[in-house]
């Protein structure tokens, strides 16, 4: 069975608004996308098609991955600093989690409270 992607390759240059970017990079930072977004929303395919929201979701984490690829918060090289927004990468996430994986549903269903039972007497069968 084939699943769509998320974005295409030729997508990401246009998001990130350069020339062009290789395809083996393109490739590497779509499985990345591909693997925070599977994990955080439990689905094992992609909707098809694919849905806005998960697309922007997508693209998005493909930017950061893209020009942050370590993680790291901040950059210093002489008098050039760079402050990267990582906390960004962690409300996409949870956003899509709270989406798709149900985390926000109960998972069975409970009945209604039943607020007129009667209280069942113990007894004991040791009796003195």
């Amino acid at each position: 069975m084939t699943w769509p992607n998320l974005f295409e390759l030729s997508d990401l240059p246009s998001w990130l608004q350069v020339p062009s970017v290789d395809t083996e990079t393109a490739t590497r930072v779509r499985q990345y996308v591909n693997g925070w977004l599977m994990s955080a929303t439990r689905l094992t395919a992609w909707p098809n098609p694919v849905p806005d929201d998960l697309f922007a979701w997508a693209i998005e984490l493909a930017g950061i991955a893209f020009r942050n690829p370590d993680g790291a918060a901040s950059e210093s090289i002489d008098d050039y600093a760079r402050t990267n927004y990582t906390a960004r990468r962690k409300e996409i996430l949870d956003a899509a989690r709270a989406a798709y994986s149900g985390a926000a549903t109960p998972s069975y269903f409970f009945p209604d409270w039943d607020w007129h039972w009667v209280a069942t007497p113990t007894t004991s069968s040791l009796t003195q």
